[in-house]
């Protein structure tokens, strides 16, 4: 396994990992260490100042660590290279956690999304592409944001009795319109923030 001396900075480029290699970071006066998702990576201290990360599956999470110095994030990237033309652009337009595989002819692409700019730019990007198979979603983390900003836009707009809501993983309209037209417009303002959104109005 691979592993190489490295000094964190602030603002730096994400780690670039294949699943199984190992990364030494040498981060001054470190006191703990938190990853966003264990699944991706695994920290190890190995000495004075040094983290020994481990790669662990496919993914991307975030290394936040507290120093003498305050607060720093790195964000670490775990692919393991086998991705199409295709796979290279939706991981360096999109989001590099995606994944993306072939099976039978089809490409399909998988993983979290994390915010409906990633998801539109991920349309445009296979829109015209009859062999692509999208499975990606947002995490639904971020829905109960991108209902807030659907809701403020409709009342925005005048709708000021309708609202956008979370419920089982889903975004979903809700209240009431005075007419199939304010309806209409509705779904649009919601279809614009995001995708797949059920109207209850």
């Amino acid at each position: 396994m691979l592993a190489a001396l490295l000094t964190l900075a602030l603002a730096a480029e994400p780690m670039q990992l294949s699943p199984g290699a190992q990364e030494v970071l040498r981060v001054a006066g470190v006191t703990r260490v938190g990853v966003g998702d264990p699944a991706v990576v695994d920290v190890t201290p190995t000495g004075r100042g040094e983290l020994l990360v481990t790669a662990k599956s496919r993914g991307r999470t975030t290394l936040t660590l507290w120093t003498s110095r305050g607060l720093t994030t790195r964000q670490v990237v775990v692919d393991d290279g086998r991705t199409t033309e295709l796979g290279r652009q939706v991981k360096s337009l999109v989001n590099p956690a995606l994944q993306v595989a072939e099976y039978s002819g089809v490409t399909v692409i998988d993983g979290l999304l994390e915010s409906p700019d990633e998801l539109r730019r991920l349309e445009q990007l296979v829109s015209h592409r009859a062999d692509v198979k999208v499975l990606a979603r947002l995490d639904p983390r971020v829905l109960p944001a991108i209902a807030q900003n659907i809701t403020a836009a409709l009342h925005k707009e005048g709708l000021k009795h309708a609202q956008a809501l979370v419920l089982g993983g889903r975004l979903v309209l809700e209240g009431s319109v005075a007419d199939e037209r304010e309806r209409q417009k509705a779904q649009l303002i919601a279809d614009g923030l995001a995708r797949d959104v059920l109207t209850r109005l």
